[in-house]
């Protein structure tokens, strides 16, 4: 209870700062020229480097084959617009006012903030864009590290080149070529720093056997490859976070400083400094309240150190959302999550209220997954045992997948996987699902826990593990805790 009143003062706190206000927003609207589409989608909206969860938009296409959105964004930022054939980065900022045409193979940009998007057609057309930057890295370190290295410096060059070429042609907005000079040499380093390692695994030559580039010594230094300017990249605040991890390690296995946080923690404040102190232990907070892992500690240190009003911002809503979903234990479920549409085998639509109802009167194990993730599949052969031997008590394993249940082969995968064929369940909109997005997973696996009333008892519950096969684990007994103790109940 002391942990949670000083996590919920600190967040009044902060919010005393910064008083909420109408964000701005970009307009965006257009035409379909040719084909039967019925929405255009922009998804995966960032304009914060510290954004856990990002937000999406559907704009009907009416009779005319016109559309229209508006979007709030308080900065520059990046998403995907999807319609039809097309999938396409596409950029904007506060006040933009985009007309799009779009035809079945095509997409072109007028009006307020046209000139970065024509730039990003021209940046594919020339072979420059990320993608293109990642197909080198993904050919399984076929590449020496001197060669690879000089195509990416090279690769660098190009982007830089062709973005300055073409501001002289059709003028781009500072914050936009800023972001897109840091986010391309972010990206660089990122690989530099990566790719030798990638080499020594798929060529199995020892790590240490390697020449070691100059770049890759200076990268992997947290005191030399620390750049404040470089904190509105999210690849970025991930390497250093990485950095930062690794020399709480070294920490630890000095013994000067016991527990992974406190080692951490103490990185965190002493070897970083400025704006990549404050955003990195502000991406720290919210990655961990997203976990349902509050570090007071660290919350403090934050308040001491912020002022920008980015992290700032983003903690709030991290604080914002963990103490709503705080609240939600021993509830009756949420409206948002009653209300999601879920399919199944069948493909027959049923609301998450619906099979929750059908179910009532069993303890409730919600695993989250989809077949794409490692993690996942790895724990179901735990699960079928952890299942065999709760069998006889009233506790159902329920689990509802974000994969695509017309995708050819994915109800075989899934009984195969699970090891049962029963109480299988897709979300109708994967991720886009409103339970997902209320409760902020972009993430799998994810594991809940209903008692048989249908109350949400834990919303990061454990995943089942090896220990299951030789003893009696925390998630297990939990589960049995539940079920007999409802059953007590309802023989008194």
């Amino acid at each position: 209870m002391k942990n949670l009143t000083l996590l919920s003062f600190l967040g009044i706190l902060l919010f005393s700062c910064t008083p909420r206000e109408t964000e701005p927003v970009a307009k965006i609207h257009g035409k379909i020229l040719s084909g039967d589409v019925k929405d255009v989608k922009i998804e995966w909206v960032m304009d914060n480097p510290l954004t856990l969860m990002s937000d999406s938009y559907i704009a009907k296409v009416d009779s005319t084959g016109s559309f229209s959105v508006s979007i709030p964004v308080v900065r520059l930022a990046y998403a995907s617009i999807k319609t039809g054939n097309i999938s396409h980065r596409i950029y904007f900022k506060p006040y933009d006012d985009l007309f799009i045409e779009i035809n079945s193979d095509s997409i072109s940009y007028e009006g307020k903030g046209a000139a970065k998007n024509n730039f990003v057609i021209e940046m594919e057309k020339k072979g420059l864009s990320v993608h293109d930057f990642y197909s080198e890295y993904n050919q399984q370190g076929k590449l020496k590290p001197n060669v690879f290295a000089d195509k990416m410096k090279e690769f660098m060059q190009k982007r830089f080149e062709l973005i300055d070429s073409f501001q002289k042609l059709q003028p781009l907005e500072k914050e936009f070529i800023d972001f897109f000079k840091i986010n391309t040499e972010v990206i660089y380093e990122n690989f530099i720093r990566n790719y030798i390692r990638r080499y020594s695994y798929f060529n199995t030559i020892p790590f240490d056997s390697i020449d070691l580039l100059y770049d890759y010594n200076n990268l992997n230094s947290l005191a030399r490859c620390t750049d404040d300017k470089k904190v509105i990249s999210s690849t970025y605040l991930r390497s250093i976070s990485r950095l930062v991890n690794e020399k709480a390690k070294e920490l630890m296995l000095s013994g000067d400083i016991k527990g992974r946080k406190r080692a951490r923690n103490i990185v965190l404040k002493d070897s970083l400094k400025g704006k990549t102190r404050e955003y990195l232990i502000a991406k720290t907070i919210t990655t961990e309240l997203m976990f349902n892992s509050p570090d007071t500690a660290l919350n403090k240190i934050f308040f001491e150190v912020s002022s920008d009003s980015i992290p700032i911002k983003a903690v709030n809503r991290a604080l914002e959302k963990y103490n709503e979903k705080q609240a939600l234990i021993g509830k009756p479920i949420n409206k948002e999550f009653a209300q999601t549409i879920l399919l199944d085998t069948a493909n027959n639509e049923i609301t998450f209220g619906q099979m929750m109802k059908q179910n009532r009167g069993n303890v409730i194990y919600l695993d989250i997954w989809n077949l794409g993730c490692g993690p996942c599949r790895a724990a179901m052969p735990y699960s079928k045992i952890l299942r065999e031997k709760l069998n006889g008590l009233p506790v159902k394993f329920i689990y509802i997948t974000t994969d695509d249940i017309n995708r050819k082969g994915v109800l075989d995968n899934i009984f195969k996987i699970t090891k049962s064929r029963e109480n299988h369940y897709f979300f109708k909109n994967g991720f886009e699902a409103k339970f997902l997005k209320f409760m902020n997973i972009s993430f799998v696996p994810c594991y809940m826990i209903f008692d048989k009333e249908g109350n949400l008892m834990d919303f990061n519950a454990d995943r089942p593990t090896r220990m299951v096969e030789t003893t009696e684990t925390p998630l297990e007994k939990t589960l049995k805790e539940l079920a007999l103790k409802q059953e007590l109940k309802r023989d008194l």
